[in-house]
């Protein structure tokens, strides 16, 4: 196993979501805050102590949003969210 390879084993390193990303759809994300938000300050419509969604957009809207999922067992919600309230796992090409 070279070093590489550990640094590929090794706990997942996330990273905030950036205005200009893109090939979000599918990913799973973290959320940021305990009480996330649409682009007016609003509450996004997630159930209470979500901390991970997926998300179903390619990239972030012009007002600065990305539509999520929840997942999990419960059936899924979708809610608005402010890209910059969410994280997403580092791939080796942002490292």
């Amino acid at each position: 196993m070279t070093q590489d390879d550990v640094a590929e084993c090794g706990p997942a390193v996330w990273r905030p979501v950036r205005a200009t990303d893109t090939g979000l759809n599918g990913r799973a994300a973290r959320l940021l805050t305990s009480e996330p938000t649409d682009d007016a300050g609003w509450p996004a419509d997630l159930p209470a102590g979500v901390t991970e969604v997926v998300i179903v957009e390619d990239t972030p809207s012009p007002t600065a949003t990305l539509k999520v999922q929840t997942s999990g067992d419960a059936a899924p919600m979708d809610a608005r969210v402010r890209f910059d309230q969410l994280a997403v796992r580092a791939t080796p090409a942002d490292r």
